[in-house]
């Protein structure tokens, strides 16, 4: 099982200067590097004390035969390992937006260190698929983290 960067963005730091959600976006063309079943591709950098409020993906050209794309995080690091959180098994095969992961149904993760969304590509080997991953993420880091409570 190999993992493959094809990340976008920072890990350190927003886009934004104040609390606002933000949208990111990362488009992943398969055919450049034939991602194997059980491979991790990482698509978006998440920085620490972030909410991610949704995320999901869009396959663009349809990939390989018998291609199925899982979307969550793979690492440990965010306090929640889930590879199928957003997507689960969605076939790759034909183009479209998958649906969300009714199971899981993970909205509004808080990611506590810097991480990344991935993909985990199942069934088979993917030598044609092009693919967009998005976000919608908001930081939460402390903007006063003093006492206000002194008496």
């Amino acid at each position: 099982m190999a993992t493959v960067s094809k990340v976008t963005g920072s890990t350190s730091g927003h886009p934004s200067t104040r609390r606002k959600p933000y949208y990111v976006e990362n488009t992943i063309d398969n055919s450049l590097f034939d991602p194997a079943s059980g491979d991790i591709i990482q698509c978006l950098n998440v920085p620490a004390e972030t909410v991610v409020l949704s995320a999901g993906l869009e396959v663009l050209t349809a990939s390989s035969s018998s291609v199925t794309f899982d979307l969550g995080i793979t690492g440990s690091t965010a306090g929640h390992h889930d590879p199928d959180c957003w997507v689960d098994g969605y076939d790759a095969t034909g183009t479209g937006h998958a649906p969300m992961d009714a199971t899981d149904a993970a909205h509004q993760l808080i990611v506590k260190t810097a991480d990344t969304i991935d993909i985990l590509t199942g069934g088979a080997q993917d030598t044609a698929g092009k693919v967009r991953v998005w976000a919608i993420m908001c930081d939460i880091s402390g903007s006063d983290e003093t006492a206000s409570n002194t008496s």
